[in-house]
């Protein structure tokens, strides 16, 4: 009774070829029961809508759904709240979000960092727990899956919001967490930005900030001895040709001194997802140990200012042709992404006498909020309609 035991997990997307596995009743999530049922609190991301709706929004990147029978395997793993603050939860639009919110609540499963509007989606989780009050706040960044003008959605990360969020919570509770959905695919480390937020929340007296996102397992830190995790990796989440680090993951399992409120320390649990043996399988020795060096090397380079931001800038630079393709190119097709990595014709896209000029554009705040209202404006006109500006039902 001496200590509480938060458990938190990435990525779960009950779709491809683990949808069939649930709803057929094998056990997937047998090697990591104990730790979750063990633990006093357990949270999973729940990273795409349960739902039987078929009109998916006008969206890039894919539209994700798994069925709503899914819930009752997430609650028999053990689960006792799912996230819905992600970049998929309105893949399938407002119906998709209450869909996945009744299927989680008929099976006892609270949801947090989504609702019908603005209100519901910043609304924090509330539990007390062997006499501790806790308080979990949801957030995401912004991509076509929060709540604006009376939508519904995920709830935002925006610093003067989640200030007055962590606030009140603090106001009500003795624990405030705060998890975040961001970062960049498949990069290890925090982007300059988020690193910097994170730390900002901790300042307002959160007591430890778990990310997710990257869908690879990333570094943590300590911050005011609280801890920070960076990217948890995927926990259950199918890929036909996966990268490096997709089917790699650790849950993060925190400890609070019951008497003081205060953070203890992390365990990380590692893991990996599988088909031969289909699940999520725990890693044990020397496995377990090889996976847990690599985090801490991730950790070191991250301590070390320089060496971090020079992981950064090659990251930068390596996505660099992709991302003007996307910006600028008039239309697109198989092959361009070669086409930007081979060929000099990005450079055609940054003119020296324009280069100044867009970049100003899109650095400026004023300039930047400007180009993003306009380019929704006409979107709209076009008959593009973008989730986040429809009105709710």
């Amino acid at each position: 009774m001496s200590s509480l035991n938060l458990i938190f997990c990435g990525d779960l997307a009950p779709t491809g070829r683990f949808e069939p596995l649930l709803l057929s009743g094998i056990p997937v999530f047998t090697e990591i029961f104990d730790d979750i049922k063990s633990a006093d609190f357990s949270f999973v991301n729940l990273e795409c809508p349960l739902t039987t709706y078929g009109k998916p929004i006008k969206k890039t990147g894919p539209a994700l759904k798994a069925n709503p029978e899914c819930a009752k395997h997430i609650s028999q793993a053990g689960f006792q709240v799912v996230g819905l603050a992600n970049n998929h939860i309105m893949d399938y639009g407002h119906q998709g979000l209450i869909d996945t919110i009744k299927a989680c609540r008929d099976q006892g499963i609270a949801t947090v960092g989504a609702g019908v509007d603005l209100e519901q989606a910043q609304s924090a989780y509330f539990a007390e727990i062997k006499g501790v009050k806790i308080a979990l706040i949801a957030i995401a960044e912004h991509e076509f899956n929060l709540s604006e003008n009376g939508s519904a959605g995920a709830g935002p990360m925006n610093v003067i919001d989640n200030y007055h969020q962590i606030q009140a919570a603090k106001d009500k509770t003795d624990i405030v967490i705060v998890t975040f959905h961001g970062g960049n695919e498949y990069f290890p480390y925090p982007r300059p930005g988020l690193r910097k937020i994170c730390k900002h929340y901790i300042d307002l007296g959160v007591d430890a900030v778990i990310c997710h996102h990257p869908h690879v397992p990333g570094a943590y830190e300590y911050y005011k001895d609280k801890p920070v995790v960076y990217s948890l990796g995927n926990f259950l989440f199918d890929a036909e040709n996966p990268p490096n680090g997709w089917n790699e993951g650790y849950m993060a399992k925190l400890e609070f001194d019951i008497e003081t409120k205060n953070f203890q320390q992390m365990q990380l649990i590692p893991y990996i997802q599988d088909f031969k043996n289909p699940g999520i399988i725990k890693l044990t020795s020397p496995e377990k140990e090889s996976f847990l060096s690599r985090i801490e090397s991730l950790r070191r380079v991250l301590e070390d200012g320089d060496a971090w931001l020079n992981e950064w800038q090659k990251f930068c630079e390596k996505r660099l042709n992709t991302y003007i393709a996307n910006q600028y190119f008039p239309f697109n097709f198989r092959g361009l992404g070669f086409l930007m990595r081979n060929t000099p014709i990005a450079s055609f896209f940054l003119r020296k006498k324009m280069a100044l000029t867009k970049l100003n554009l899109i650095r400026c705040e004023s300039h930047h909020e400007l180009l993003v209202t306009g380019l929704e404006w006409r979107f709209l006109k076009m008959g593009v309609k973008q989730i986040h500006k429809c009105k709710t039902k």
